[in-house]
């Protein structure tokens, strides 16, 4: 049966320099605060099966790279992801591919790794601060699992790291953030901050937000 996806899209701008074909999956195990895709995230299973994606990576002559995004992928079975992957390598020996994540599961990465070309991994806040990535998340989050995803991911070419610029993050907050991504290989994105304002997540189980340490 395999993955089901819940839409795509064409990029050039989710893999610096290259033409992207994103894939879509449902759910994931955060609820972030001004979430693009909330909508795919409150979903559990999608609408394009396995084989209509394949068949779209088929199509589409001109990409050089799939992304597996979500929601969030490694919320799936792995087994299912290295699969697909697979397959997708199989159609076209050129193409990359690149899952986007979170970063919680970091065993999951580790059995990944072996089949993909990167992962872009989230830093939501500093990591030393899980109660900001809590306020964010509207999760209780345990960073040293990021932490751990971060150091499988590295050494690989199509790995990056983002952050976006949410407006509670102060600037000190941001400074600890790039201080700690100096240490890492692969590049880190401050991305811009979009408000999604119908985002269900928004209002948070984690209402006040919380007083930042001294840093």
């Amino acid at each position: 049966m395999g993955l089901s996806f819940y839409s795509f899209t064409y990029s050039t701008v989710d893999v610096p320099g290259r033409w992207s074909l994103v894939l879509f999956l449902p759910s994931c195990n955060f609820r972030c605060r001004h979430c693009h895709n909330w909508r795919i995230v409150l979903k559990s299973k999608g609408k394009i099966s396995e084989e209509e994606a394949l068949k779209e990576v088929r199509r589409a002559v001109f990409i050089d790279t799939v992304v597996i995004s979500g929601g969030e992928p490694t919320v799936h079975k792995t087994e299912e992801l290295k699969e697909f992957i697979k397959k997708v390598k199989s159609l076209r020996k050129d193409l990359s591919v690149r899952i986007d994540t979170n970063g919680y599961y970091p065993e999951k990465l580790e059995e990944l790794r072996p089949f993909v070309d990167g992962f872009a991994v989230d830093i939501k806040a500093p990591l030393e601060n899980e109660e900001l990535y809590a306020y964010t998340t509207n999760v209780n989050v345990d960073t040293k699992r990021i932490k751990e995803s971060l150091k499988i991911a590295e050494g690989l070419p199509l790995t990056l790291y983002r952050t976006p610029k949410y407006p509670w993050l102060k600037e000190r907050e941001i400074k600890a953030i790039k201080s700690f991504t100096k240490s890492l290989k692969a590049p880190w994105y401050l991305n811009p901050f979009y408000e999604v304002p119908d985002c269900p997540f928004n209002k948070g189980i984690f209402s006040s937000l919380p007083r930042s340490p001294s840093l």
